[in-house]
């Protein structure tokens, strides 16, 4: 994928000048293992909890809705 492409000053300066400002935004990356493997530990640590019923409820349904997401995107190619 990589990064976007550049602005040049002219279009930056545009786009300051109509009250944008430039920012960064990084996100976990959702192919990572490690990623991964430290969800899968908190999800240890929430099915330990005292209010391990409702929690274990909310993060089974979470797993398998993400899982199904990126299914959907793999096969969409994304």
């Amino acid at each position: 994928m990589g990064r976007p492409r550049e602005l040049t000053d002219e279009e930056r300066a545009e786009l300051i000048a109509k009250g944008y400002r430039p920012v960064e935004v990084w996100v976990p990356d959702i192919w990572s293992d490690e990623v991964w493997n430290q969800a899968f530990k908190d999800c240890d640590l929430i099915r330990a909890s005292e209010e391990r019923a409702d929690v274990n409820l909310w993060v089974e349904g979470a797993a398998r809705e993400t899982m199904r997401l990126i299914e959907e995107m793999e096969e969409n190619g994304l």
